[in-house]
């Protein structure tokens, strides 16, 4: 996907560069990720995948708390941390459409029942890498 890349905050010293990237994402939003290894410039357009480490959540979790269908990332008060509320768009893996963002989940179910089923999905980090 490609996006804007709005602010840079990287961590001082660290080589390889790491830090937080602020990006504006399909809708928009200002989506903040953590980055390790990737060099940004503020201002360019970039293409960009986005990867994740996310909370254990069960079924009744994943298939209960999204019940107005709604397709969108919540910040939490830390640091590239979301509360996810998205569609999922196929399996193995499962991709998720947030609306700001497509993410690969893992491949949590096989199930092919659910794609077009709405959920609830916690990232504990989200992470940006460079795509050429």
């Amino acid at each position: 996907m490609k996006v804007e890349v709005l602010q840079i905050d990287w961590f001082l010293g660290k080589e390889p560069p790491e830090g937080t990237v602020t990006v504006k994402a399909k809708n928009g939003c200002p989506i903040s990720a953590f980055t390790y290894g990737e060099e940004f410039t503020e201002g360019e357009f970039v293409n960009v995948e986005f990867d994740s480490i996310n909370d254990n959540l069960d079924w009744n979790t994943i298939f209960g708390e999204n019940k107005n269908e709604e397709k969108k990332l919540v910040k939490s008060t830390r640091d590239w941390e979301y509360e996810g509320y998205g569609q999922i768009k196929s399996i193995e893996p499962v991709v998720v459409d947030f609306g700001d963002i497509e993410l690969e989940t893992g491949n949590w179910t096989s199930d092919k029942k659910v794609v077009g089923e709405f959920i609830y999905w916690k990232i504990n980090r989200l992470d940006i890498i460079k795509i050429e």
